[in-house]
């Protein structure tokens, strides 16, 4: 299991339809930050490749997505 947490910056005027697109994603739980041009994210997969696929593909292209920032990262080793 792989849990990453992420600040997404947004347009202000999409910010509802990228909440919306968020949601809707797998493993993709959205939270409230600071102001109307943020959104924090966690995600949890199988794999850290698995995430970094959500990050660079389907959160980079939801409405309004300007930058995806990467905070935190718990990856299982398997050992």
């Amino acid at each position: 299991m792989t849990i990453v947490g992420a600040m997404v910056r947004v347009e202000e005027t999409q910010h509802n339809a990228a909440w919306q697109a968020f949601a809707q994603m797998p493993g993709v739980t959205p939270f409230a930050l600071d102001d109307a041009t943020r959104l924090g994210l966690v995600i949890e997969t199988e794999s850290l490749d698995d995430a970094y696929r959500l990050l660079s593909e389907d959160v980079r292209d939801a409405p309004g997505v300007l930058s995806v920032y990467p905070a935190y990262a718990h990856f299982d080793t398997g050992s």
